[in-house]
């Protein structure tokens, strides 16, 4: 597979920007992450996805997509059912144009609302 990832989230990775309240990032992406595999399992669209982050909260996962053994610049995020393949469960929350997109979309908004419900103090390490 060509694991060349997009440049967008190199950028955010090699910058250490990885931490958004509620997202968390990879600075190094695994293709051998069992989640990787789970969304293959569970997707009845046939696609495949490289997993770079997580909700913090909850089981929702982020990647961008593979085609053709080609990591592309589209970013899915997904909820697994990690159960059996559940006819009709739909993996797939949202897609997007790149990861900008996500983030604009998807992880800014989030964060707004999540923001003022905590504090500060507790993220940082002491």
């Amino acid at each position: 597979m060509n694991h060349e990832i997009p440049n967008s989230y190199n950028w955010f990775a090699k910058l250490n920007l990885t931490q958004f309240i509620s997202w968390n990032f990879d600075t190094d992406i695994n293709s051998n992450s069992s989640i990787n595999d789970r969304f293959k399992i569970e997707c009845e669209q046939n696609r495949e996805v490289l997993t770079f982050g997580r909700r913090q909260d909850m089981d929702t996962f982020v990647g961008f997509e593979i085609v053709s053994e080609k990591v592309m610049e589209n970013v899915i995020v997904f909820h697994p059912s990690f159960g059996q393949n559940i006819k009709g469960w739909d993996i797939i929350e949202s897609e997007h144009s790149d990861f900008f997109d996500f983030m604009h979309k998807r992880v800014l908004p989030e964060m707004k609302e999540w923001i003022p419900m905590d504090d500060v103090n507790e993220y940082l390490e002491k």
